[in-house]
């Protein structure tokens, strides 16, 4: 699918934080990420290609039995919600590249800032650059406060609770883009 087409689905865009974010060491940014991924299951999603990359980059320093019981659930995951991947317009790329509000942003935020922009898309993140940076604010949506402990479909939530060994840290985040 084009990326014309896939942003004007209006799918709301996520980063590797909101992906990643369902293994936080954080209980609340875990269950928030949880409750984002229960409620848009069946509605599905859209990341960039560099997001997809900066969660492989942060899994593939994690040792392999770690890694090993992450990627049955993130395999499941992404297949059974169809997570639209996409990559970036001309269009795009030239606003990342030139845009003064973007500057002092590394490239892989530029980009996913210009993808929003240039789209209208509905935007969840738990970045602080991107929540602190004013010419998104009209795009940026808040995570539902869930009362209950959020749940994905049986067999998928059985692979995510085996996946929770591993775990993730704001560090992980940290050289990668």
């Amino acid at each position: 699918m084009s990326e014309r087409s896939m942003s004007n689905l209006r799918l709301p865009m996520i980063d590797a934080t909101v992906f990643l974010g369902m293994h936080h060491a954080d209980p609340g940014v875990r269950d928030k990420c949880l409750g984002f991924f229960s409620r848009f299951y069946t509605s599905s999603v859209q990341m960039n290609f560099a997001q997809v990359g900066i969660c492989d980059a942060i899994i593939w320093k994690k040792s392999r039995a770690l890694q090993d019981v992450y990627y049955p659930f993130m395999d499941v995951l992404h297949t059974d919600m169809a997570i639209q991947r996409q990559g970036c317009s001309e269009q795009v790329l030239q606003r990342a590249a030139n845009d003064s509000l973007f500057k002092g942003l590394p490239a892989e935020k530029k980009l996913l800032a210009a993808q929003v922009l240039e789209h209208e898309l509905p935007f969840y993140t738990h970045d602080l650059e991107l929540l602190r940076l004013q010419v998104l604010q009209p795009f940026l949506q808040p995570f539902e406060n869930t009362p209950e402990r959020p749940a994905l479909p049986e067999m998928l939530q059985r692979l995510y609770e085996q996946s929770c060994a591993l775990v993730i840290r704001n560090e992980d985040f940290q050289h990668v883009g």
